[in-house]
């Protein structure tokens, strides 16, 4: 998984008012927690955290605070409901040498069977949490639906990442093709025209 380096400086724990002074001033506040890391408040650019919450991409990233390098992951945000900036933002602090959780890009190619029978793919989800190594965490998870039929469904549980295991619920649906009036019409004449067939056999 790609890496990618804020930086931030230190803040203190203010006021609502002295955070929106921060805000104001083109920063944001936020925290780095866990793996037996000190909580730190720290502050960085707008510009700097959109790089991590404005993409469908997932990072490790690295936060240059005071000198000094802190590995993270995204952990949450809070977002403003008008502008959709981040307003605050929370940083697990992780390890290299122990096994990291986190939620990876599904990207989903081929052109499935059910949709060329008039099927309508549609996505269930657009990340998946898996649980690995830092060195074995991909930049995304390859899905391929050539295959997938009208009415079936790709699940969580079914997919693999080589080195990692998948944390998310295995009955969490990735993409189904579901039917269409079309194609629920065209089955339904279909089972008719099967059972009356099978009615004249009988005579």
């Amino acid at each position: 998984m790609q890496t990618i380096t804020l930086k931030a400086v230190p803040r203190k724990i203010g006021t609502k008012q002295e955070l929106k002074q921060i805000r104001r001033a083109g920063n944001i506040p936020c925290i780095i927690y866990g793996n037996k890391t000190e909580h730190l408040d720290i502050s960085i650019p707008l510009s700097e955290i959109k790089r991590v919450t404005d993409t469908p991409k997932s990072y490790i990233i690295q936060i240059e605070l005071e000198g000094k390098m802190h590995l993270c992951i995204l952990h949450d945000a809070q977002y403003d409901p008008i502008t959709d900036d981040a307003i605050h933002v929370d940083f697990l602090a992780i390890s290299e040498a122990k096994p990291v959780e986190i939620a990876v890009p599904v990207k989903i190619f081929g052109n499935a069977e059910g949709v060329k029978q008039g099927g309508r793919l549609r996505i269930g989800t657009r990340k998946v949490k898996v649980r690995g190594n830092l060195d074995k965490l991909p930049d995304e998870i390859e899905v391929d639906i050539t295959t997938l039929g009208v009415g079936k469904s790709i699940y969580a549980g079914e997919l693999s990442v080589e080195g990692c295991t998948i944390a998310s619920p295995k009955k969490l649906m990735v993409c189904e093709i579901k039917y269409t009036r079309q194609v629920a019409a065209a089955v339904a004449a279909a089972a008719e025209a099967e059972a009356a067939a099978a009615k004249e056999e009988k005579k």
